[in-house]
């Protein structure tokens, strides 16, 4: 239910980054992506909202330093218009809800945006850009118009993705040019039978195209989060057994996203606390360099605090056919084993 999704939405955001949408590179058909386009460039004095790693991208842009999630164009920019502009502020997404914050404003880089701000989720500044401007909720496909009436630099975030890197800065001057595009995200092309190879719960080697032929469910965890790596784990688990009850040939894998602390023994205790049946439900780590290849390749983001672990992160999970192809990616919820059940049984297997 919405209610149940998106409480543990919220949850998952205290302690990790949460994510909802298209999650990386892995081929996946635009109409089932989830994720903002980012495809097109959009009409004049108008902004685009889109998850990171969807395919608007990540800039690291050589004057503010890592933005996201923000574009006049076609991928991630640093935003600038002159003052006066209305301009509307579109949702590019067909499933995510988005905001567009000012949290603050700056004299210039470096922009220095605060770790976790209190970001409104209801409209707030009347429709004029200033500090304490919110949009609020804009809903899929849906969109606000603002008029930047002040000049001045601003930093931006959405409310609900700034933990994942959806921020930038916008700048309101008489001589603003937009910033640089950013860099492709994962290449589409990319597929699961490219991947190098992992290590599972018995020390096995294992690659993604080895699960061809029968459809398989995909997620990234660390071994150090407390909080929402368990409620996947333990939402993995209850759909593991009911598999297995049902004697499904679908697969679930779930992959460290810290392999540099994540090795295949921490991993192997995470199998054996959620009773995790090899032949149904992997749980796998293996040489940092493959596991950061595999996680790059699905669009993973993972930031390390202050201890070094990677304790903010995506939490997505990532519907793969039976030939390895991204159909779908979604954000874990209250409802993810039933939802994974149902959807690994309306997949065919196909002969290998």
């Amino acid at each position: 239910m919405f209610t149940g999704r998106w409480a543990l939405a919220l949850t998952l955001a205290v302690c990790a980054l949460t994510a909802c949408a298209n999650g990386g590179g892995l081929s996946a058909p635009p109409q089932n992506s989830g994720g903002g386009t980012g495809t097109s460039p959009l009409p004049a004095d108008t902004i685009g909202l889109s998850i990171p790693t969807s395919s608007i991208g990540v800039e690291n842009d050589p004057v503010w330093g890592t933005i996201s999630g923000f574009t006049q164009t076609n991928t991630s920019q640093v935003l600038a218009f002159a003052p006066g502009t209305k301009i509307t502020v579109q949702n590019l997404s067909s499933t995510d809800l988005h905001t567009f914050n000012v949290i603050a404003l700056t004299s210039g880089p470096p922009p220095n945006f605060p770790q976790a701000p209190n970001l409104s989720f209801t409209a707030k500044g009347h429709g004029q850009l200033g500090t304490g401007y919110a949009s609020g909720i804009i809903n899929p496909n849906k969109s606000v118009t603002v008029t930047l009436s002040k000049p001045g630099i601003y930093l931006i975030g959405c409310a609900f993705h700034y933990s994942i890197g959806m921020r930038d800065v916008i700048q309101v001057s008489a001589s603003a040019t937009p910033g640089p595009q950013a860099t492709a995200p994962p290449s589409p092309a990319a597929r699961s039978d490219a991947l190098p190879a992992l290590v599972d719960q018995t020390g096995r080697q294992f690659t993604l195209a080895s699960l061809h032929g029968a459809p398989a469910i995909v997620t990234f965890v660390s071994a150090h989060c407390t909080d929402a790596c368990p409620l996947v784990n333990a939402q993995f688990a209850m759909a593991a057994r009911e598999l297995k009850r049902r004697g499904s040939k679908a697969h679930l894998l779930t992959v460290t996203l810290d392999p540099e602390h994540d090795s295949p023994s921490a991993m192997r205790a995470i199998a054996r606390t959620f009773g995790a049946d090899p032949h149904t439900w992997l749980v796998a780590s293996g040489r940092p360099a493959d596991v950061n290849a595999i996680a790059h390749a699905f669009g993973v983001v993972a930031i390390a605090g202050k201890s070094g672990y990677r304790e903010q992160h995506t939490t997505f999970v990532y519907e793969l056919d039976a030939a390895g192809t991204l159909v779908k990616t979604t954000m874990a919820s209250s409802d993810l084993a039933d939802e994974m059940v149902d959807t690994l049984a309306g997949r065919v297997a196909v002969a290998q």
